[in-house]
């Protein structure tokens, strides 16, 4: 390193020792958010593991692009996700990943996306019918329905056949695995996760790969073109070594799209609706919107551009509730990153639930609105990253962004939502950012 630049590097403010540990087990999220409020934009938080959070653009962008050679996913999150999802997409790193990422890209462009309009909008007209039939009074989970809903069209679209009769065993899978991060692998006598947890996590991914082994040996039976994204990802070949998939490498990217992918779109789904329910006035805009432009019909891909109030709801939704709350990389030598230097093996955590209130760049973070997002407003790019940035932008972020769109296009001008009396609504910082109580609500037709 440059001796000069070493001179004048600004040492990294530290936290005493086990810093608000017990609020970081319970609500990882909210326990960085205060650490980086107290400490500011760079902090060394001394925890069960120490970790560097960096919370602003100017930091956050040498991290996921400008350098992002010189940080690995060599984490302690992405060990405990590897646990599940081996090698996929999500966890593999290296020439590996850049392998995947050449193999799986295409499989995501827009053009193979579109053909699932009428498949994820005819499974929403299914859930809404459903809705219809129940009474006023019933209560409405829509964290269920959401993941339900979101279970369902990853199935279509990835296996292209029903995957509903497997859909309640998916749902005690992600509750077995879907275990609170606090910074260390799952792992018997680590003194965060229980034995009797520990093997109820790996009789998880047990079920878990056994339900993939299944669901990819039911494509080679009933395989009839290439229609599915399954078919697509079994179909590719590298450009340079005319290579494919083997069995255990298609087994980690349909756990890593099973897993990740439905439960991202899923509590992006219950978020979104929630804030919609919770803010009329907001949720009867969109309803006008939707119906001045769609006039009763569903929406398909190539109406979302004329839908930029759509956009912005689902964009301000993901800013306040980020399914994926945090992101962590492991600096591979001493490395600079704006005017201070990480030693080498440090572990670098941006933490999205807190830089996405940074009021620098979101004022009033808490409030909810859409217009934050219009067209004619600038925000800074790296100030906001639902879907990561960089070389390792979410893969599957088009996706999730026109499912979630068509499904709201669909459910708004429907149904309004009234969230249950005094029910608790709490943020809780598994591997993705849930309600910790469920969010129950009554439906009303409009």
């Amino acid at each position: 390193m440059n001796e000069h630049r070493r001179v004048i590097a600004r040492s990294v403010p530290t936290t005493p020792p086990y810093y608000l540990v017990e609020d970081f087990l319970r609500d990882p999220h909210q326990a960085m958010r205060r650490t980086l409020r107290e400490y500011g934009d760079i902090v060394q938080w001394r925890g069960i593991d120490d970790m560097y959070l960096v919370n602003h653009p100017d930091l956050v962008r040498p991290v996921l692009t400008q350098d992002y050679r010189h940080f690995s996913k060599d984490t302690p999150q992405t060990r405990m996700l590897s646990q599940v999802a081996g090698k996929g997409l999500l966890t593999n790193d290296g020439p590996d990943w850049v392998r995947q990422r050449r193999l799986i890209q295409p499989v995501f462009g827009h053009r193979e996306l579109v053909r699932f309009d009428d498949l994820i909008n005819a499974l929403t007209a299914s859930v809404m019918d459903e809705w219809d039939r129940r009474d006023s009074t019933e209560v409405v989970w829509i964290d269920r329905e959401m993941g339900d809903l979101a279970f369902s069209i990853v199935g279509q679209t990835l296996f292209r056949h029903d995957v509903e009769e497997h859909s309640e065993e998916m749902e005690q899978l992600r509750e077995a695995l879907n275990l609170p991060v606090s910074g260390s692998v799952p792992q018997v006598g680590d003194g965060k996760v229980s034995a009797g947890s520990y093997r109820e996590f790996r009789d998880a991914v047990d079920g878990l790969s056994r339900l993939a082994y299944t669901l990819i040996g039911g494509r080679k039976e009933k395989a009839n073109g290439t229609d599915s994204l399954l078919d697509r990802l079994a179909a590719a070949r590298d450009e340079e070594s005319g290579e494919g998939m083997d069995d255990r490498q298609m087994r980690d990217e349909v756990v890593t799209l099973l897993f990740a992918g439905h439960d991202t779109s899923a509590m992006a789904l219950t978020w979104t609706l929630y804030l919609l329910a919770t803010h009329p006035e907001i949720a009867e805009r969109l309803c006008e919107h939707l119906e001045t432009t769609l006039h009763g019909a569903p929406a398909g891909s190539g109406d979302l551009a004329r839908l930029p109030y759509l956009k912005q709801v689902v964009q301000e939704a993901l800013r306040i509730y980020p399914p994926i709350w945090a992101y962590s990389r492991r600096a591979e030598h001493e490395t600079e990153v704006g005017e201070f230097v990480l030693p080498a093996k440090a572990l670098v955590v941006i933490c999205t639930y807190a830089l996405h209130r940074h009021p620098e760049f979101w004022p009033d973070p808490e409030r909810f609105d859409p217009d934050r997002f219009h067209p004619d407003r600038k925000w800074e790019f790296f100030s906001y990253l639902p879907f990561a940035a960089g070389p390792r932008t979410c893969v599957g972020a088009s996706k999730a962004m026109i499912e979630i769109q068509l499904v709201l296009a669909q459910i708004v001008p429907r149904f309004r939502m009234q969230v249950v009396p005094d029910h608790p609504i709490e943020t809780e910082g598994k591997v993705t950012l849930g309600p910790r109580h469920g969010i129950p609500v009554t439906l009303t037709r409009r």
